[in-house]
């Protein structure tokens, strides 16, 4: 199954000289598409969205994730291909990873050149989630993403370069294999954590994110905090720390039981409690901060959404660890 929904991928050239995202349907785009001559692979797609991927919002991740549990349960269906634009691709595909079963296995691919434009690596992209999503080897190894003829684990992937085809890398571990042709090679295989349960009709709560950076005002942490954020995620400097004040505001929200999640800005490197002093990750975990150590802010805010909306979570931040062990 291919599911389209927009972005440079499905883009169309408008009269301004500029791309429209998401101006192609999933039949148009996949008519273009080749795939080797010997792939025996039947494919059927679905036209979900047709936005650029700015505009997807938590509610279309859960009309995504309804859609993939329906074909999870035919038999009929080997794979699931997610066509998606670049800039919040990752995102995607994390919350897919955390909240769906590991088989079908989910695919998410993109490009950076639209399809009319010379170069583009639309079509290549496409077929090459294809025959990764319809490959054993990938099975069971939950939500992928295959760009510039390489695999990712979602939990791993980041957006690197606003233009160029090799768009995205995980910086911390690299890619989990390759795609050559026709052939398929996987040489990593990612640590599977079990799903989280959901009901198909929750609605994602909003977790916003504080990027913490020189003399940063805890204003930021005020406002969120009492317009409606169900939980925080901040997105700290080097090992986990923030500026001195936010130690003024942060101990009143997590009084409130409002969820406050650190991770670190750095590409690469977790967060941790190396050092003693005011706005160190130790003493924001004396606040009651919940320190998650490998993943970027835009993931942690959607695993922390997942989990208060999950009815079996428990204790948020014991959940939370463990999601992300």
């Amino acid at each position: 199954m291919v599911l389209t929904t927009g972005g440079t991928i499905a883009s169309y050239p408008d009269a301004s000289g500029r791309n429209r995202s998401g101006e192609l349907k999933g039949e148009d785009l996949m008519s273009r598409v080749s795939l080797p001559a010997d792939a025996d692979i039947d494919i059927e797609v679905r036209s979900l969205l047709q936005k650029p991927s700015n505009a997807i919002t938590l509610d279309d991740l859960m009309t995504l994730r309804r859609e993939c549990q329906v074909l999870s349960r035919s038999s009929d269906v080997t794979g699931i291909v997610i066509t998606h634009g670049t800039d919040t691709l990752e995102e995607t595909a994390y919350f897919l990873d955390i909240t769906l079963p590991a088989s079908p296995t989910v695919v998410v691919t993109g490009s950076q050149r639209a399809p009319h434009e010379p170069g583009t690596d639309a079509y290549r992209n496409i077929a090459d989630a294809v025959l990764v999503a319809a490959n054993p080897k990938a099975r069971g190894l939950g939500a992928l993403v295959v760009f510039n003829q390489s695999i990712f684990a979602a939990r791993q992937i980041r957006k690197v370069s606003s233009f160029q085809v090799n768009g995205f890398a995980a910086p911390e571990t690299g890619p989990l294999g390759y795609i050559d042709g026709a052939r398929v090679n996987l040489s990593m295989y990612p640590a599977r954590r079990d799903e989280l349960t959901l009901a198909d009709d929750v609605t994602l709560p909003r977790v916003d994110i504080l990027p913490a950076y020189l003399d940063a005002s805890p204003a930021l942490l005020e406002a969120a905090a009492e317009n409606g954020a169900a939980g925080l995620v901040i997105d700290g400097l080097g090992r986990g720390h923030v500026p001195p004040d936010w130690l003024d505001v942060i101990p009143h929200v997590t009084a409130r039981g409002l969820p406050v999640v650190i991770v670190s800005s750095c590409p690469t490197g977790p967060v941790h409690a190396s050092y003693e002093f005011l706005g160190s990750l130790a003493s924001l975990e004396a606040a009651g901060v919940i320190a998650v150590p490998d993943l970027s802010a835009r993931k942690a805010r959607l695993a922390l959404s997942a989990i208060l909306s999950s009815a079996t979570h428990g204790d948020v931040a014991s959940t939370l660890r463990t999601l992300t062990a």
